[in-house]
């Protein structure tokens, strides 16, 4: 997969990452932002680091946000002043954007909400590790809440002038297409209705497969699906795949669709199959390989549309960035 430096993309991930209180990546000493206590919290929230169209960003967050941040692709160590300032610039450009968002009167459905919350509370641990989780993060879930709206909503104005705008030109992916198309293959697909015999070894197990396969056979349809359950066997739809279904699979080619086999021996017991449709591998047409060549080559135009959409927030704004280092060296 092509490696992409989509600033925004990385901003809106860690913006998610704050609002759900993940894991921070390691980093080294020396770029280390402070970890705060409920004291020096109360202190950053007082410290505004920036003002965007009047709208205030604390210390607070540009701290967490310090934290969150992915580090940087190069081998070069990131300073601290380095590191501070990069995360400054993208809490500027979140707030632009959830901004705009709002400005254009995008909401997120308020059910993804609950599902994010759920998710959350479930991956926790449970309600009382959800709970202990919120009070190391020193908010309710109120306020969990509204920044996960926030995250999402951001999601939806970079989809919107972003992702939804990319758009590779056409003599670029036939290309790519002329280049590729000997690997770009739709694959072959097999799907059985299939008689799973429970119990599979002695002659117990033989007779019933037999008797069900008489049954089969009786009904003008041939159709697996009217045997009557009784815990000896079961019936299912399933999708056979050369590599992990070997005898299943021998069995089923020599089937014409609609033709039913005669009990088969596998590895997983007794079965009696019945092919429902087979499709062997084959090229894919430009069409149906189209969707997969534009999430190949979109990087760069992609990326290119990111550093435009970024400039498109920053024309007219009013950003107002505070020099905090007398503020900082006041703290003990």
């Amino acid at each position: 997969m092509q490696k992409r430096n989509l600033r925004i993309m990385i901003i809106a991930a860690a913006a998610v990452l704050i609002s759900f209180g993940c894991a921070k990546p390691p980093m080294p000493a020396e770029t280390a932002p402070p970890q705060p206590g409920t004291a020096a919290d109360a202190e950053a929230q007082r410290i505004i680091v920036a003002q965007v169209n009047n709208k205030d960003i604390t210390m607070d967050a540009l701290i967490m946000m310090m934290n969150t941040l992915p580090g940087k692709n190069d081998k070069t160590p990131e300073t601290f002043e380095e590191r501070k300032t990069r995360a400054l610039e993208s809490l500027v450009l979140l707030e632009l954007a959830y901004q705009r968002a709002t400005a254009l009167g995008l909401t997120v459905d308020p059910r993804k909400v609950d599902i994010a919350l759920d998710n959350l509370r479930q991956n926790i641990g449970g309600e009382k590790e959800f709970a202990e989780f919120l009070a190391g993060q020193h908010k309710t879930e109120a306020e969990l809440r509204s920044e996960i709206e926030r995250s999402l909503t951001i999601n939806l104005i970079y989809t919107r002038d972003v992702v939804d705008m990319v758009v590779v030109p056409e003599d670029e992916l036939r290309k790519e297409y002329e280049k590729e198309k000997q690997q770009l293959l739709q694959p072959e697909k097999m799907s059985v209705i299939d008689v799973y015999l429970l119990r599979t070894d002695g002659t117990a197990a033989r007779k019933r497969a037999e008797e069900l396969l008489v049954k089969i056979k009786a009904d003008p349809r041939q159709d697996p699906w009217k045997l009557v359950l009784d815990g000896t066997f079961t019936v299912r739809q399933l999708s056979v795949r050369r590599d992990r279904d070997r005898e299943l699979y021998e069995a089923a080619r020599k089937l014409k669709p609609q033709e039913l086999s005669s009990i088969i021996q596998a590895s997983t017991g007794l079965h009696i199959i019945k092919l429902e449709n087979y499709s062997p591998e084959r090229p894919l047409t430009f069409d149906e390989a189209k969707p997969l060549l534009v999430e190949r080559l979109k990087g760069p135009y992609q990326e290119k549309r990111t550093r435009e959409w970024e400039q498109e927030l920053k024309k007219d704004a009013k950003i107002i960035v505070q020099d905090t280092s007398a503020q900082e060296q006041k703290k003990p």
